[in-house]
């Protein structure tokens, strides 16, 4: 699953969905006085709804009925390719959906949602070198703190430690420095029984945070698995 996403301790599943709502956020749906493109339109919704509900069938049905109905590619064309690619993913049809995004950035291969939800999807099939490549050069280009955090996130809740890693050292200061980054740092230390990372995440985290209480029980159980 890759397509509506994140926070906290997450599985690979949600995380991977989480990466999506970033995504669909930025989607418009545009209306045209257009009869097809009016139809087009129906189906997109239709399609949107249909995601919602979790019938991905239906909803990969309506999507390719609204891209049946152009012979051009548009911004609208290209939202519904990634719905379009989310429904395939989500019905298990991996390398239908890998081919959707290949196809859709042959027309604009600068599209960075397309390069992040095939990052997500290649993270979701463990496919840990593709991931990090599609993430970073979605990230790059997008440049927005938020994706950062989000392909960060999914690569954690992949188990790509490594490559989590790998990432981080490219990450900007403010998405570093971010809650949400912050506290995986201190799950994903902990995962590996690093409690020394672990507390020197923790406290960095309190000094940005000083009142979560949670975080402070966690500095505390930190500090007696550490003797400090």
């Amino acid at each position: 699953a890759c397509f509506f996403f994140f926070l906290g301790t997450m599985n690979k599943g949600q995380a991977l969905k989480a990466a999506s709502v970033a995504l669909i956020a930025a989607m418009a749906i545009s209306v045209s006085s257009c009869g097809n493109q009016k139809k087009q339109d129906e189906y997109k919704r239709a399609g949107i709804e249909q995601m919602d509900e979790k019938d991905y069938d239906k909803a990969l049905k309506s999507f390719n009925k609204a891209l049946a109905l152009s012979a051009t590619v548009g911004k609208d064309e290209k939202d519904i390719a990634l719905y379009k690619a989310s429904a395939q993913h989500e019905l298990g049809k991996n390398g239908d959906a890998i081919n959707t995004l290949n196809g859709l950035l042959e027309f604009d291969s600068s599209d960075y949602k397309a390069i992040f939800l095939r990052g997500c999807i290649y993270a979701d099939i463990n496919k840990p070198e593709k991931a990090l490549t599609d993430l970073k050069k979605a990230c790059s280009i997008s440049k927005k703190a938020s994706l950062y955090e989000n392909a960060f996130q999914t690569l954690i809740s992949a188990g790509m430690d490594d490559e989590a890693e790998d990432f981080y050292d490219v990450m900007p200061k403010e998405a570093r420095a971010s809650k949400k980054v912050l506290k995986l740092r201190v799950i994903d230390f902990e995962k590996k029984a690093d409690f020394a990372s672990a507390l020197d995440s923790a406290q960095s985290y309190l000094i940005q945070f000083p009142d979560d209480a949670d975080m402070k029980k966690e500095e505390e159980f930190l500090k007696l698995q550490t003797g400090s």
